[in-house]
């Protein structure tokens, strides 16, 4: 009976599996997509998540919204990169800065975004998963300060753009308008990239019956993420779209959760538009046709799971 003993004493002597360094870039604090994302990056213990960096508008209220999520889910150790602030349109309002407003436990780096961006790639070199779930300002700024960027970083995730139709229709998307010339650096500059864009977002939207799952099994993590949607709403019957989950899912899972993941050359136009454009476009994986049931069960599962085994707390 010596085998079975010797075989349990290899399995519990067994190196745990490596983690794989992911660093998400955000604008959270706006749509409520983006904070339910980076909950579910922080249900990983696969995942090392060596930082957050913030871009767009108010980066500094964004940053305290991302800081006070990391304090919820007993994650303070995770550094906030605060990304250079931009024109806020005077008529939005983004209440669930109001969540975080008073939140001094947890301070931000004092280093720059784009830094901080350069700095995690050049210290793990073909190892870094970047996920970047908003406006491009932040990846592009740390790629003119580090060119070779593309062959530092080993994927590169976008929830971006819209490629031929969204629920919506076909349409320039936000993140890809808001900061056109630097979507523009970023699509032609050689990532090994993937984009989830609008065609397959649009058809993933949060159904009732989901989010009283999360309300009847609350933990820190869905406490605080029912705390900001109820912040979110504007109206009774809004519902949640899940564009970035499903970038965040597509860089833990790569094309777990798609029927299809073509590579397209794409280039992004004058006026933001994604387009298929074989002479001047760049190769770029495109995540087509999401599997809407399965990805819900396993992301609902990940948030119901929270705080997964082998989370440092």
């Amino acid at each position: 009976m010596l085998l079975p003993v010797l075989l349990a004493a290899t399995v519990a002597a067994a190196p745990p599996s490596p983690r794989t360094p992911v660093l998400l870039d955000t604008d959270i604090g706006t749509d409520i997509d983006d904070a339910w994302a980076l909950a579910y990056a922080l249900t990983r213990h696969d995942f090392d998540l060596v930082a957050v960096t913030i871009t767009d508008g108010d980066t500094t209220a964004r940053a305290r919204v991302a800081s006070k999520l990391l304090q919820a889910a007993g994650r303070p150790e995770v550094p906030v990169g605060v990304g250079r602030r931009t024109p806020v349109p005077p008529e939005r309002i983004d209440f669930q800065f109001q969540w975080a407003e008073d939140f001094t436990a947890k301070a931000p780096l004092g280093t720059p975004a784009a830094e901080v961006i350069v700095a995690e790639a050049r210290k793990r070199p073909g190892e870094l998963v970047l996920v970047a779930v908003g406006p491009l300002q932040n990846v592009a700024d740390a790629l003119r300060l580090e060119p070779r960027l593309p062959q530092l970083v080993k994927r590169l995730v976008l929830m971006s753009g819209c490629v031929y139709t969204s629920s919506w229709g076909l349409v320039a998307e936000w993140n890809v308008t808001q900061a056109k010339d630097d979507a523009r650096l970023v699509y032609g500059a050689g990532f090994s990239l993937t984009i989830v864009p609008l065609d397959s977002t649009t058809k993933v939207v949060l159904k009732e019956e989901e989010r009283e799952r999360l309300l009847k099994s609350p933990n820190p993590l869905t406490t605080a993420l029912e705390a900001l949607y109820r912040l979110w709403l504007e109206k009774p019957d809004q519902r949640m779209t899940l564009h970035d989950q499903l970038a965040v899912v597509e860089a833990a899972h790569p094309g777990a959760y798609f029927e299809r993941l073509p590579t397209l050359p794409l280039v992004v136009d004058d006026k933001g538009f994604t387009r298929i454009d074989p002479e001047r476009g760049k190769p770029v994986k495109v995540a087509l046709d999401p599997k809407r049931d399965v990805f819900m069960e396993h992301y609902l599962g990940r948030l119901l799971g929270f705080p997964p085994s082998g989370t440092r707390r």
